[in-house]
């Protein structure tokens, strides 16, 4: 990501766009927005396999620097409609004690879509469903399931992930949604209280140590601990305790895991 950030400081930035319509201008083409893409994830699968200098002969710095252009285009193609559905997700998802309505909004960053273009080379960008993504927290299970009921009812839901009923492997929990809102894609993830503490923790610590604990990257036994803390928030949505063996597995699990969540962000990695 460090690398991703510092390439697109030393390239012309694109032009700021109008979004507050429904559509920025000017306009291209998916076609135009998939190889934008493909370019930028080649630019850096070039940069990591250290073949830049190679790479760069074939490829002049006006097209990288107008496929930057593209992408962020694209981007910001996602604001109006991203706004649009966490305005109206907002009277689904009920109030907190305080009156809070727990409900987020983001963009992807640049450097996070060309991460993912990497990490999924089979994936165009045009058909990323999270370049906008809607948060919601709900008070159980139960409230979550509710929810994505109304919002397939009433809205047009192309993809339902439910991470509840069949976590990733490392150990995440919620139910995504991708909903279609004026023609662009918006991922919707709902969670309870305890899967949005779960993604908090593991996102922390992501950033604080600077290493993708999130994408799977780091030590084995940080992803134990993390997938053994989601059986616990798990057993306590649904309202239940842990055995002592499940503790004390969870306990050693913890022990293993603090040599690397409890060292300085500079510590060599063991």
């Amino acid at each position: 990501m460090n690398l991703i950030g510092g390439a697109c400081g030393t390239l012309r930035r694109p032009a700021r766009y109008n979004v507050g319509m429904a559509v920025t201008t000017p306009g291209f083409t998916k076609g135009q927005v998939n190889r934008a893409g493909a370019l930028w994830a080649e630019f850096f699968e070039a940069i990591r396999m250290e073949r830049t200098g190679e790479w760069i002969e074939d490829q002049s710095v006006p097209a990288i620097e107008n496929a930057v252009e593209i992408i962020e285009w694209w981007r910001l193609e996602h604001a109006y409609p991203l706004r649009m559905a966490s305005a109206n997700l907002r009277h689904y998802a009920p109030p907190t004690s305080d009156g809070r309505v727990p409900v987020t909004q983001r963009l992807k960053r640049f450097g996070t879509i060309v991460d993912k273009l990497l990490r999924e080379p089979t994936m165009k960008l045009s058909q990323m469903g999270d370049v906008g993504g809607v948060r919601a927290q709900f008070p159980d299970q139960d409230a979550v399931y509710q929810a994505a009921r109304k919002l397939r009812k009433n809205w047009e839901i192309t993809k339902t992930k439910d991470y509840a009923a069949e976590p990733k492997s490392s150990g995440y929990r919620a139910v995504h949604l991708v909903a279609r809102k004026k023609g662009r894609l918006v991922e919707i993830q709902l969670r309870t209280p305890y899967q949005d503490l779960w993604a908090n923790i593991v996102e922390d610590d992501s950033r604080r140590l600077r290493i993708g604990y999130k994408s799977g990257v780091g030590e084995q036994a940080v992803h134990d601990y993390y997938v053994a803390m989601s059986e616990l928030f798990a057993l306590r949505d649904r309202g239940e305790e842990p055995d002592r063996d499940f503790i004390d597995r969870l306990h050693e699990l913890q022990t293993h895991a603090n040599a690397y969540l409890h060292r300085q962000p500079d510590q060599p990695r063991r």
